[in-house]
């Protein structure tokens, strides 16, 4: 639904006016425009209304994969009121093609306002009313059909249900790709890995997991993948690699527009992707200046109490120990526009590592890891609803023995840290944002912790270990935030395991 109000505060509402023009006779003898002969005359009847255009109705329908869990539901929306309207809903059972029942087009009766219709330029959504369990997953639906206007038959609405992870390997120039067990979270690999640029590091997928992009440091570039649905395979989308800034380490993707920090030219480069061929475009202008060493990146999607939607995008900048921000004013609409967020950048502790939101007093917070060897820390800043900037909370920066990489859970109560061979949890005080330690840590993984992942189900947690090229995976108790071992964990990944993400 959220995606559904961010379209509705910029799309107005069709208002049908009627409006009925009279005419009296009177003393003069002009007969009126209808033909009449006057006053006591005998007037024409006015011509019937030309008759309404046919109702044109199309289907909608697609392709579910991945979907091993019970009770997924998908809703139809139509978009152009204050309130969504419901079109239809439809329950899935299995993989494979759907149909919704309902025909939707221009020209049909509006329900909502008595006397229109539908027109034209109506926009439609898909999304997903409920998400299945047993086991729990998160479907999503193609990022283009959130959004649509209908001119002909429906036939591609994508729905992903599984969960895909993947490697980067410097040694070899390649991506390693695993579909993931919904039940276990086991990594199973998808087939041999994928050859990318030189030295690729980061990597992120668009939203409806169809597309991966890929930071190639040596050759200052982009790779990117189209992603097979039902099986996480890679294909080379055509035209890759794009060119990107000098040394490029970080990528983060909201919706259609991707973000790349480059840490050679100390900038930022964004693109806007075509959501159906995966194809990015540079933005005009093309770069924005950040400070020095850009090599972390965290998107604070906005809500209701951020800045009316608009999302921030904060940049970590290794080389000048201070943290970036801009609202991505263009993230949901045509326009091309960053607006630096006043008083950025902010001063950060050294060597960031990583960031990772919280929630704390009804707002977010935002934590940043400080892997300064002996004198590491986790920065936490709280940030203002209204303007976006970052304020040191009380109580930090908070101390660690060492520190390489955080991440906290997908409902923003947890944070873990990876220190040495070891992983540490922490509770976040949902008012003041302070870290409490959890019971049962530290979590020994026997093996360098390097970076750490959680899984969009938010039942699985990810640590890799770059020198041995593997990862160890620890089931994650929502209820408690405990971690437990994965059977058969760890997974070989590749020679180096440079980068690990799933999605």
């Amino acid at each position: 639904m959220h995606l559904l109000s961010r379209h509705i505060a910029r799309v107005s509402t069709l208002t049908v006016a009627l409006v009925a023009v009279t005419a009296c006779g009177g003393e003069s003898s002009t007969p009126p425009s209808g033909g009449g002969t006057g006053s006591g005359g005998t007037g024409s009847a006015p011509p019937p209304p030309p008759p309404r255009p046919p109702f044109v109705g199309y289907t909608v329908s697609g392709t579910t994969s991945g979907l091993v869990g019970q009770g997924l539901v998908l809703k139809l929306y139509g978009l152009n009121y204050v309130r969504p309207q419901s079109l239809g809903q439809l329950p899935i059972s299995s993989n494979g093609h759907f149909d919704f029942t309902t025909n939707i087009g221009t020209n049909g009766p509006n329900a909502s306002v008595a006397g229109s219709f539908y027109p034209a330029t109506f926009h439609y959504g898909v999304v997903i009313g409920l998400q299945p369990n047993s086991p729990t997953q998160r479907c999503v639906v193609s990022d283009s059909y959130w959004d649509f206007t209908i001119t002909a038959n429906v036939t591609d609405v994508g729905v992903v249900c599984g969960e895909f992870s993947y490697s980067t390997n410097t040694a070899d120039n390649a991506i390693s790709g695993f579909s993931v067990d919904a039940y276990t979270g086991a990594l199973v690999s998808v087939g041999p890995p994928v050859a990318a640029g030189r030295s690729p590091y980061a990597l992120v997928s668009s939203g409806d997991k169809q597309h991966l992009y890929v930071a190639n440091t040596n050759s200052n570039d982009v790779s990117a993948f189209a992603v097979d649905r039902s099986s996480g395979e890679l294909t080379t989308v055509p035209g890759s690699p794009f060119a990107a800034g000098t040394r490029p380490r970080a990528l983060a993707l909201f919706r259609s527009t991707l973000f790349v920090a480059n840490a050679g030219s100390d900038n930022l480069s964004v693109y806007r992707v075509d959501q159906k061929s995966g194809v990015p475009t540079p933005w005009s202008p093309a770069s924005y200046a950040t400070g020095t060493g850009p090599s972390v990146m965290a998107i604070e999607p906005g809500n209701a109490t951020f800045g009316g939607f608009t999302p921030i995008l904060y940049i970590a900048n290794a080389g000048s120990n201070d943290i970036s921000a801009f609202w991505l004013l263009g993230a949901h609409g045509p326009e091309q526009a960053l607006e630096s967020v006043v008083g950025s950048p902010f001063r950060s502790g050294s060597s960031v590592t990583s960031l990772a939101f919280g929630a704390a007093a009804g707002g977010r917070v935002l934590y940043a890891a400080n892997a300064n060897g002996v004198d590491a820390t986790i920065s936490g800043f709280s940030i203002d609803p209204n303007t976006a900037a970052l304020t040191s909370l009380p109580g930090f920066p908070f101390p660690l023995p060492s520190c390489n990489y955080i991440a906290t859970d997908q409902t923003s109560t947890y944070l873990y840290a990876t220190a040495g061979t070891n992983v540490l949890g922490y509770s976040i005080d949902r008012q003041t944002g302070a870290l409490s330690p959890l019971p049962g840590f530290p979590v020994a993984v026997g093996a360098n912790a390097d970076s750490i992942g959680i899984d969009p189900t938010n039942q699985f947690l990810y640590v890799r270990n770059g020198s041995a090229g593997t990862v160890i995976g620890l089931e994650l108790n929502a209820a408690t935030g405990e971690l437990t071992p994965m059977p058969g964990s760890p997974f070989a990944v590749g020679k180096s395991a440079d980068f690990f993400a799933t999605f």
